[in-house]
């Protein structure tokens, strides 16, 4: 009888916590979602003239590329330039190029060597003392201190 009391009482208050959860407003009323408005035609007329004035402008640049001999239909968007006598198309401006990849630091710092003892510096990331014998000076070593992750780099003075 206490067990089955017990549930019923955790089923009642999870039912009291989950109606809780819905959205009022002030005066007691549901709030109720607004739905998006469906945007897969253009209705706006500020949208429709954009898109007259776009395919202007398209149509306007079709007729001068076919004035001036150049190819419409092979082109890539954005890129112009002649053909070649085999129809290759050699693109001249407005290529698009890869994006280049961020190049690391090059001042990393410089880690300064314990007084007395050869081979041994102080890290200058927590200036705990690093065992750098037979490794050259200016080479680039890892701060054994932190993961590799961190990326931790100074130079052997």
């Amino acid at each position: 009888m206490n067990r089955t009391f017990f549930h019923a009482l955790g089923a009642l208050l999870c039912g009291v916590i989950i109606s809780s959860c819905v959205p009022y407003d002030e005066y007691g009323r549901r709030i109720e979602k607004k739905k998006k408005p469906d945007r897969s035609t253009v209705t706006d007329p500020k949208q429709q003239e954009i898109e007259a004035k776009r395919e202007e402008m398209r149509k306007k640049e079709e007729q001068r590329q076919k004035e001036l001999g150049l190819p419409t239909s092979e082109t890539p968007s954005g890129v112009t330039g002649p053909t070649t006598s085999t129809g290759d198309f050699t693109p001249t401006e407005n290529t698009v190029e890869p994006p280049k990849t961020p190049t690391p630091p090059k001042n990393h710092p410089v880690a300064a060597a314990v007084p007395g003892k050869p081979g041994f510096v102080f890290s200058p990331f927590n200036n705990k003392v690093v065992d750098v014998r037979n490794i050259a000076s200016g080479t680039l070593v890892a701060d054994p201190q932190y993961p590799a992750a961190d990326k931790k780099h100074f130079r052997v003075p």
